[in-house]
């Protein structure tokens, strides 16, 4: 393509034939070396480009974007739901008839479910990582969802350990 220039070949390429010496190249090669770095950092831009157009939000490209940039190897990252179970309700608080499975004396009310797995959590999704990234990486790790998530959509990050 033309955008795969080899600056050390070009250099070589642009000088005459009879004053093609090795003083002479090396000395051509050092005038574009300055070209070369601009030109490897632009590449590099342009690969990180690519790369952010060809995954999106959606949970499996966004699940291996995560796990490119930040667990490469064992690959641990993993996105669920956000709404786990609905609430389960034996009354509504209009009926007025509460169920008591325990004393008052005992004072310890039994729960069927924590408000954190019923529906209304106000998430969207939950980031399930290992403990080091949250510790070392958590404001990467929120940015890097938040490139990609679609807007309005409301996540967490939790450990998963």
């Amino acid at each position: 393509m033309w955008f795969n220039i080899d600056w050390n070949i070009l250099a070589l390429d642009n000088l005459l034939t009879m004053i093609r010496k090795p003083l002479i190249s090396a000395f051509a090669q050092i005038l574009l070396k300055p070209v070369n770095s601009l030109y490897y950092k632009w590449y590099n831009w342009r690969q990180d480009n690519i790369y952010k157009l060809e995954h999106t939000g959606q949970v499996c490209s966004l699940e291996g974007s995560l796990n490119d940039k930040f667990d490469p190897l064992e690959r641990r990252i993993y996105i669920t739901d956000g709404q786990f179970f609905r609430p389960f309700y034996i009354y509504t608080e209009g009926e007025n008839k509460p169920q008591y499975l325990y004393t008052e004396g005992e004072n310890n009310p039994i729960y069927l479910r924590t408000e954190s797995e019923t529906a209304d959590t106000g998430l969207d999704f939950i980031v399930y990582v290992p403990e080091a990234l949250i510790n070392t990486q958590i404001h990467e790790l929120r940015a890097h969802v938040n490139f990609y998530k679609a807007g309005g959509k409301r996540y967490e990050i939790f450990n998963h350990e």
